[in-house]
């Protein structure tokens, strides 16, 4: 399978080794490492880094966008940044805000890029592929709706209207 998903390449590809570099988020939000991303979702050699840069700069604003207001909460209670606000849960030595900060980012980028494979893949390969890559973006999607409500201690309930 080919995208930009699929199993690592046991040869890398000229120049494509991801650049050591991460997004500053903002005196609130922690940075974003790329290269921690590019292994947590297991993005392959297609993908450069700077569309990766691309990708993830928007995904942050989206996430941003969806958290805007519990952050006015957390600085009027006086916290300078998500690190300062007292976790529910400790994992791995880590607040849980800030694993479901990172998981909403990831599962951004990875229906983003879901999403511009289909595309692609829809001129190139036809519509089986397209229909599999659907449904890995809509997963996807999902998965960023889960982390944002587990942000923010909401339901898990999503209800569609037939």
């Amino acid at each position: 399978m080919s995208g930009p998903f699929s199993a690592p390449s046991s040869i890398p590809a000229p120049d494509t080794a991801p650049s050591p570099g991460s997004i500053d988020c903002g005196p609130f939000w922690p940075a974003t490492d790329l290269v921690r991303l590019r292994k947590a979702i297991r993005i392959d050699q297609a993908v450069t880094d700077e569309r990766l840069r691309d990708v993830a700069k928007n995904a942050i604003l989206d996430v941003m966008d969806e958290l805007n207001g519990w952050k006015a909460e957390q600085l009027a209670a006086g916290y300078a940044t998500l690190t300062d606000v007292p976790s529910r849960y400790d994992i791995d030595g880590e607040s849980d805000y800030v694993v479901r900060w990172g998981r909403a980012i990831a599962s951004v980028i990875a229906a983003d890029l879901s999403d511009r494979q289909l595309g692609q893949s829809a001129r190139q390969a036809g519509i089986e592929r397209a229909e599999e890559l659907s449904t890995d973006a809509d997963i996807h999607r999902r998965n960023v709706t889960i982390a944002v409500r587990d942000f923010l201690g909401r339901s898990r309930i999503i209800a569609e209207v037939i």
